[in-house]
């Protein structure tokens, strides 16, 4: 008779191939548990336990869900408090026991709001899990009404009044102007708390006094008609503050005076002696450019165009950035003209002179005199003055250099003397060719 080793088991048994059973694997056994585990839960929660009840906590209350039930009759929420409510759910537990907080929507009974004012309204709960069926919810307890408060709401908009009221500006400066990041403000909320406010204010403030520009984010205030300050409980706004930007400007009185243009080569300006209606003007900009101004050159007076005696009506042009504070649009110029005289001369062509003429040009004068050329300066030296003594120039700087045939426009002058100047603009025939 065969004998059966210690350890070993028959042929015939269930053993792997390598003489073992599944079942002696430690993790085969751990599943099968787990498995009969589940399925012994199911039975007990299915079978055993199909009325089963539980209780979900802290549930918020949703004021959006169904809002259109308030929204189409022109109202909406102006005040409702946060709340949190309880819910109790009874059904099978296989399937309650997998609902969460998510799964439903707690809101209030919107059937009976039709005006504004404060409503105490049931509390509805409603499950939103489209897969789940045969369950009850209800809100647990007896704390299951709301109270909202509704109003119609609307929109207004008030432009942004700044005061300065409370600023100081140092010595010497004037705050000139003042600008806003925004001009206005949109106030939205119930038309009952919209219809006090008529105003609103950007009251700045600074610490110390003021003598250059300053960007303040200043904050809204808003007043009724009295003039009380108004505090809101449900408006909204499109904003709370604005950049209020102060152009501090520094003051000065700077004496005035006239430029002169199309002035011969060396003209001695004291040779036209006139007086302003205003000798000075006081003016104010940024520092650091009133601080380069030593005069106002209020407008430029063209000496080709000039005329013995007539005053002159000139616009005041000050500098960018500059702002005259007298209220003074025009100075009248007028001109001393006492010992001036004219004289009219014809100039021949060899006085002319031909300046920066690139060398690859020559230039030939075709007019052999400058016919009538009116020049203005002191009588005594008019009286002494011949044509040798007056330069035609050309400057080939101030015209297109072409070759050919051409009018080109030319300036005179005194060499000998620079109190002498023309009047009337020439022009003089001349050839260019290239060498």
């Amino acid at each position: 008779m065969n004998q059966v080793p210690f350890g070993s088991r028959p042929q015939g048994g269930a053993a792997s191939p390598s003489g073992k059973s599944i079942l002696d694997d430690r993790r085969i056994r751990l599943a099968m548990a787990i498995l009969l585990a589940i399925l012994g839960w199911m039975v007990v929660t299915i079978v055993v336990q199909p009325n089963t009840t539980i209780t979900l906590t802290g549930i918020p209350v949703d004021y959006t869900y169904d809002a259109t039930s308030y929204t189409s009759k022109g109202l909406s929420i102006v005040e409702a408090p946060e709340k949190l409510v309880d819910l109790t759910i009874s059904g099978d537990g296989y399937t309650i026991g997998s609902l969460n907080q998510d799964d439903f929507v707690v809101y209030p009974d919107w059937s009976s709001v039709r005006s504004s004012g404060e409503k105490n309204l049931w509390l509805r709960v409603r499950c939103v899990n489209t897969s789940v069926d045969g369950i009850n919810v209800a809100i647990a307890g007896t704390d299951n009404t709301v109270n909202v408060v509704f109003d119609v709401v609307e929109e207004k908009v008030l432009p942004v009044q700044v005061s300065t009221s409370y600023l100081k500006v140092q010595e010497g400066y004037i705050l000139y102007n003042t600008a806003l990041s925004a001009e206005t403000v949109t106030l939205s909320g119930p038309s009952s708390e919209l219809n006090r406010v008529v105003s609103c204010t950007a009251e700045v403030t600074y610490g110390q006094e003021l003598h250059n520009t300053q960007t303040i984010e200043t904050a809204l205030r808003f007043y009724d008609e009295n003039g009380s300050e108004v505090q809101f409980d449900y408006i909204t706004l499109s904003r709370e503050s604005v950049e209020v930007t102060l152009s501090v400007y520094k003051l000065a009185r700077l004496p005035v005076s006239v430029r002169f243009i199309n002035t011969p080569v060396g003209f001695d300006e004291s040779v036209l002696v006139y007086s302003m209606s205003q000798t000075s003007l006081r003016v104010a900009g940024p520092e650091n450019v009133i601080d380069t101004l030593s005069d106002l050159a209020v407008g430029t007076i063209d000496l080709a165009t000039f005329a013995l005696d007539k005053v002159y009506e000139m616009p005041v042009s000050l500098p960018s950035g500059i702002v005259c504070l007298d209220n003074i649009d025009t100075i009248s110029v007028s001109f001393d003209c006492t010992d001036l005289t004219t004289k009219t001369l014809n100039i021949p062509g060899e006085n002319v002179q031909v300046v920066n003429l690139a060398s690859t040009y020559q230039l030939e004068v075709e007019t052999e005199r400058l016919m009538n050329v009116v020049l203005c300066g002191p009588k005594e030296d008019l009286e002494t003055l011949n044509a040798e003594q007056v330069v035609v120039l050309i400057d080939a700087d101030d015209f297109p250099v072409v070759l050919g045939q051409q009018n080109i426009a030319c300036t005179l002058y005194v060499p000998s003397n620079g109190k002498i100047f023309a009047l009337g603009s020439y022009m003089i025939q001349c050839r260019i060719t290239s060498n």
